[in-house]
């Protein structure tokens, strides 16, 4: 089983540090690496597949520098990007082959493996149709399925459920689940209910830095009592909007029912409720 760690990494970019001196062991089960568009999730995750030179520190698995190992160490990886390339003409089953190939599997596992994969993505009915038929989900699953072929035992996902029908995203998280046990996967997402019952840990990137890291729950905890419900007339629901956090807003026949973070309460008659993930997420990032 394999250890991930990084050690003061760091990437600059023009004089601005895309990355800043992150600190972070990483053993088996699922990171949701949590963070908002230009957080550094990206960079952050190239560079943990060795696509992207940093400038400061060192990342390790199992104690060995990642550019010391070479092939070996891109042999325990498997990387789903954000934007997946693919051939529109080749079918599913011919891109699979085509991706075991580059990963010089041996032919005679290649197509077991492709078949099994299918499956696992709930596409072998479809595997000799051209993926310029496939839906944005079922390329998607195509992905997930390419970044599988290794038997990696390291799994980097980058925004794997962008653009994906919310049935398409509890099917991703199952699969994701039960790939968990005996790998490091690692996804990057800013829909934290993509996360909120897979990942083990939830790594949170602010400005380039790993700003909060911790369980769902122990995230949660500090949130507890700064989570309110109230109704206001729908007059004033602007005013509340500008003035607090609102993490959900919803038009009642009372008025507007506001979901608000705050360490205080908003009005006098607002009902302290339990929170989710989704409202730690956001008053980490206002704080």
């Amino acid at each position: 089983m394999q250890e991930l760690k990084l050690d003061k990494v760091s990437k600059e970019y023009k004089g601005k540090k895309a990355v800043n001196n992150i600190n972070v062991t990483l053993t088996h089960g699922v990171y949701g690496l949590l963070g908002e568009n230009g957080a550094g999730k990206t960079t952050l995750m190239r560079m943990i597949c060795g696509l992207l030179e940093k400038n400061e520190g060192k990342i390790l698995c199992d104690g060995t520098e990642i550019e010391k190992m070479g092939g070996s160490y891109r042999r325990l990886l498997g990387y789903l990007p954000q934007d997946f390339g693919y051939y529109p003409d080749y079918s599913a089953w011919r891109f699979l082959m085509y991706m075991a190939a580059l990963k010089a599997l041996p032919d005679d596992y290649a197509g077991k493996r492709v078949s099994e994969l299918l499956e696992l993505v709930n596409l072998i009915d479809v595997k000799d149709k051209k993926l310029k038929t496939f839906s944005g989900g079922m390329l998607k699953r195509v992905g997930i399925a390419q970044a599988l072929l290794n038997e990696p035992e390291i799994l980097i996902l980058d925004e794997p459920t962008s653009g994906l029908d919310p049935k398409e995203r509890v099917r991703f998280r199952n699969i994701i689940s039960s790939l968990s046990k005996d790998r490091i996967i690692i996804l990057s997402t800013h829909i934290v209910s993509d996360i909120e019952y897979i990942a083990d840990k939830i790594l949170m990137m602010k400005s380039g830095k790993l700003a909060v890291r911790g369980t769902p729950d122990e995230m949660i905890k500090p949130v507890k009592q700064a989570v309110w419900e109230c109704i206001v007339p729908q007059k004033d629901s602007d005013q509340f909007s500008a003035k607090y956090l609102v993490s959900n807003l919803k038009n009642v026949e009372q008025g507007v029912l506001l979901r608000i973070v705050s360490n205080t309460a908003p009005t006098a008659d607002a009902v302290n409720v339990a929170p989710t993930l989704e409202d730690a997420y956001l008053y980490y990032l206002s704080t």
